[in-house]
């Protein structure tokens, strides 16, 4: 099979690949827009499967347009599965620490943050995010290209600021490491926590939680938590966060996940049915699912 070169093409395909395209797929078997790219920007044979459509869409991503999904993947897969592991580490995505969205974090002993900055983006919001995640993680990393990198180094040469580099052949390097973080906020590590986990870390570490009225719960439990050392409570809150991991580790890290997509199942966290709909999906011939496709859209 073949694949577009162009980059309007790329960035088109680059949108099959996202965790609510796949929720669409998997929990909803709505394909129509997944078809609709490849059979405009790809050539396929009659045997091509969805699994090496996928994996082919990939594979050009990573060679000429490396967009913030691709970072991601290549973080889970190098980082999170690979120098670390499912059993004593998660990751979050998309998570809110202050004002700021961090796009990927690994949760273990420590929090480390990943900033991401690829060659498509300025980095006109990079100190404010990184003033949010000084109150939050033990090590911030900025992770980037040989574009941004040189202005990256002069700018954090004297910072705790980590930075790695994502290189031509898709390796993480680091440049420089991150150093210990101690500019924790109170206000930032409680807000990180959803109502039942603040609860939860409360009643672990006091016995209880105020008995006060729902509308007064956030207030006070905040104002308990102001009691607890703020490098103690820090490891708490990370504690606390690590029980968010993912529901099926081992069907996870079955053969039949590609690596393509790892963090898309990750972020999704999928059911065991999930996981069945998927495999239903990549083995599929993708040119019976076009013609299919352009059947029922004849139809309606």
């Amino acid at each position: 099979m073949q694949v577009a070169k162009n980059i309007e093409s790329l960035r088109n395909l680059s949108q099959i690949l996202s965790p609510a395209n796949f929720k669409k797929i998997v929990k909803d078997r709505n394909y129509f827009d997944t078809f609709y790219r490849i059979n405009k920007h790809t050539k396929i044979t009659d045997s091509t499967t969805n699994f090496e459509v996928i994996n082919a869409i990939y594979k050009s991503l990573l060679g000429t347009y490396k967009n913030e999904y691709i970072y991601k993947n290549i973080l889970l897969n190098q980082k999170l599965l690979k120098k670390y592991s499912l059993k004593n580490s998660i990751a979050l995505s998309e998570f809110k620490i202050g004002n700021s969205i961090a796009d990927f974090v690994i949760l273990n002993g420590e929090a480390r943050v990943y900033e991401i900055k690829t060659e498509l983006d300025g980095l006109d919001k990079l100190d404010k995010q990184l003033a949010d995640y000084k109150k939050f993680a033990d090590k911030i990393y900025v992770v980037s290209n040989s574009k941004h990198i040189p202005n990256l180094l002069v700018k954090f040469h004297n910072t705790e600021i980590g930075l790695i580099e994502l290189t031509k052949r898709n390796a993480l390097r680091t440049i420089k490491k991150a150093e210990q973080n101690f500019s924790f906020s109170y206000e930032t590590l409680f807000k990180s926590l959803r109502k039942g986990e603040y609860i939860s870390l409360l009643k672990k570490h006091f016995g209880a939680i105020p008995k006060v009225p729902n509308t007064l719960i956030f207030r006070e439990c905040f104002k308990l938590s102001k009691k607890i050392d703020i490098l103690e409570f820090q490891k708490l809150v990370i504690k606390e966060l690590k029980f968010r991991n993912i529901s099926n580790p081992e069907l996870f890290n079955d053969d039949l996940v590609p690596d393509s997509l790892k963090h898309i199942c990750y972020t999704l966290n999928f059911s065991k049915k999930d996981f069945i709909a998927l495999e239903d999906f990549l083995y599929k011939k993708s040119k019976l699912c076009i013609s299919h496709m352009s059947e029922v859209n004849n139809l309606n």
